[in-house]
């Protein structure tokens, strides 16, 4: 029995400056809106490795230690499992530089909830902030784009 499968691997990190989190607004065609910084693991990069290159990409910070909080995971259209790694990093050095991604905002925590999402965001949202959740598996189809 085969117990090999394709997996796509990605991740998101919740930057934390008091109590403000930075946000950026997608231009993604198939998943644009607010969330957090975070992209594709590439082959033969460790996860934490990646969220670093990934958040000095999209913001120019450096983020120090970042913490996984926890994970998300459905099958794409293709069925192949899709895993997002969820972080947050508390300290970080420099200045934020928007990228090719989307603009940066600094975001109040209690306001996320009010502004545009991106879609299933709000979901994410409570495993980056509620630490007695850790995973978050979707089942309907309906739930994501990819």
């Amino acid at each position: 029995m085969d117990r090999t499968e394709a997996v796509t691997l990605t991740n998101m990190c919740m930057i934390v400056n008091q109590d403000r989190v930075l946000t950026i607004k997608r231009e993604d065609p198939v998943w644009p809106g607010l969330a957090f910084p975070g992209g594709h693991v590439e082959k033969h990069e460790s996860v934490h490795d990646s969220v670093v290159r990934e958040v000095k990409e999209e913001t120019n910070l450096d983020i120090d230690h970042p913490r996984l909080v926890g994970f998300k995971q459905f099958f794409d259209k293709q069925d192949h499992r899709y895993l997002v790694f969820f972080y947050r990093a508390d300290h970080f050095q420099g200045e934020i530089k928007s990228s090719r991604e989307g603009k940066l905002e600094w975001v109040k925590i209690a306001d996320l909830a009010k502004r545009q999402l991106a879609h299933n965001f709000g979901q994410d949202l409570k495993l980056f902030l509620n630490p007695d959740l850790d995973e978050h598996m979707l089942f309907n189809k309906e739930d994501f784009l990819y």
